[in-house]
């Protein structure tokens, strides 16, 4: 590395780290479905030291490994997003520490017994349907066959958008399914993390049940859809797109 000598040799060093650390989040958690607090501690401690006996480099690479440890962990919603983007820049992690300078620090974290494993926060798309809503998301995924099932229910698609716990339901056509999501997405019903909750609640199993569908599996199924358009895509973004029409239109 070269020696510390001015501001703005620490401040590319502080984007250094976070572009390896949005490498990092990228494969092991939402690729691999590491826990993200066990994603943290691994990235901090594998970088916490550098190869220099100066004081001064020492100091600023310190400093740094504080920054992005503070990042990571008391403004995840802030740097998840960023680093599922496609263009995390140079200035856009500059105006991230300018946001976690001004903000105010989180509470204390509550001790724990040792050897007893700290709990990731819960999983959510962050939804919120209204009973129309879910009745047209479970007849659109009744006439498009999305999953395995005869006919799903509400109860089906409420265990899945509440990510209940220990729920799976097995894809029919993943690519379909994906479109659901991807036009739930577009309209604002739900957080674009979907992928990873997805991916980390086990909420989806392949067609034969002998595997739980990844997060890549759902990006490149959703990347195969976008580049071939047919009438069911279509006819699903079309529908979902409806749901959120009629809100609009009952609120005026």
């Amino acid at each position: 590395m070269t020696h510390f000598a001015t501001e703005q040799d620490v401040a590319e060093e502080l984007f250094e780290l976070l572009l390896e650390a949005r490498e990092l989040y990228l494969q092991d958690v939402i690729l691999n479905g590491k826990r993200y607090d066990r994603y943290v501690d691994d990235f901090i401690n594998s970088h916490r030291y550098i190869n220099c006996n100066s004081a001064i480099c020492r100091n600023c690479h310190e400093m740094n490994i504080h920054i992005v440890k503070g990042l990571l962990n008391e403004c995840a919603h802030l740097i998840q997003p960023l680093f599922e983007a496609s263009d995390f820049s140079f200035e856009k992690c500059m105006e991230l520490q300018r946001k976690y300078d001004r903000s105010e620090p989180l509470p204390p974290p509550i001790e724990h017994h040792v050897g007893r494993d700290i709990k990731a926060p819960p999983l959510s798309f962050g939804c919120n349907f209204t009973q129309e809503q879910m009745t047209g998301i479970v007849s659109c995924a009744n006439t498009y066959h999305l999953f395995c099932v005869s006919e799903v229910c509400i109860e089906d698609m409420e265990a899945l958008f509440s990510c209940k716990e220990g729920f799976h339901i097995r894809v029919n056509n993943l690519r379909h399914v994906v479109i659901l999501f991807d036009a739930l997405l577009e309209n604002s019903f739900i957080q674009s993390r979907w992928q990873s909750v997805l991916d980390k609640g086990r909420f989806l199993q392949s067609k034969d049940g002998a595997r739980f569908i990844t997060a890549s599996s759902l990006s490149s199924a959703l990347s195969a859809v976008r580049n071939n358009k047919t009438s069911v895509i279509y006819s699903i973004r079309r529908t979902i797109s409806q749901l959120k029409e009629s809100v609009n239109k009952s609120i005026m």
